[in-house]
């Protein structure tokens, strides 16, 4: 397998409208290095290649594929989403393309019993009330949201979010990044 990293990140960084530079500070290495693998006159450790793929927002594996063709239309019909947890809620994969760019997914609040444990994680995420109230608490923040309100956050912070409705269960389109599922 002959790949052509250099053609593949100088694309890249292009079509993003970055220059060397501007990708130099966001990854932290030099200007001259990306230089260099752009002309492929170096090969970058997995660190530094690391490091690239995230300041250019790209999955890693997507260097390793040559002329891969990308499924640009998934459609998964009504009852066909595959659930991906089963930690007492559950959440349905919406976007279950590897090659999706975004996640989402519905969840299915059920009632809690028990205390709730705040967490935090890289990342961002967002939410879309359907149905039911929903209570996220964010460090020491409490919101309760009804059907048709939304919240965005940073995931960073302590968090945690349970069913606040009469309801037997709390349903809405969550999405977050980096990927979970």
């Amino acid at each position: 397998m002959n790949i052509d990293f250099g053609a593949k990140f100088k694309k890249c960084r292009k079509e993003k409208g970055m220059s060397i530079a501007v990708l130099a500070e966001k990854a932290g290495v030099s200007p001259g290095m990306i230089s260099q693998i752009e002309r492929n006159t170096t090969v970058p450790s997995i660190y530094v290649f690391w490091k690239l793929c995230n300041a250019l927002e790209e999955n890693i594996s997507d260097f390793f594929e040559e002329n891969k063709k990308k499924n640009a239309v998934t459609l998964v019909r009504a009852g066909e989403h595959r659930m991906v947890s089963g930690t007492g809620n559950h959440y349905y994969l919406l976007t279950p393309n590897p090659d999706r760019r975004i996640e989402m997914y519905k969840v299915v609040f059920h009632t809690e019993e028990s205390e709730p444990c705040l967490a935090a994680h890289e990342g961002v995420e967002c939410g879309y009330i359907i149905s039911g109230a929903l209570k996220v608490t964010i460090g020491e923040e409490e919101y309760v949201l009804y059907p048709g309100d939304s919240i965005y956050f940073e995931s960073t912070v302590r968090h945690h979010l349970s069913n606040y409705s009469d309801e037997e269960e709390c349903v809405a389109v969550w999405s977050e990044l980096p990927f979970t599922w």
